[in-house]
């Protein structure tokens, strides 16, 4: 056990970091306007096109 993470334990670190980020990346953004930042997004450019219209 110790060897394979003397061998490949760099690496190991890399992908768990890799996966972290998309994971916090994924859950900032979110999904289907569930996010903190899809759903004010999302508000944004239905305001913006409102507001194109001539609508208020």
């Amino acid at each position: 056990m110790q060897d394979i993470l003397k061998e490949y334990g760099p690496a190991l670190i890399t992908v768990i970091a890799i996966i972290a980020l998309v994971a916090v990346v994924v859950f900032i953004i979110g999904t289907n306007d569930q996010g903190l930042v899809g759903q004010e997004f999302t508000k944004l450019i239905t305001e913006f096109f409102e507001n194109a219209k001539g609508g208020q």
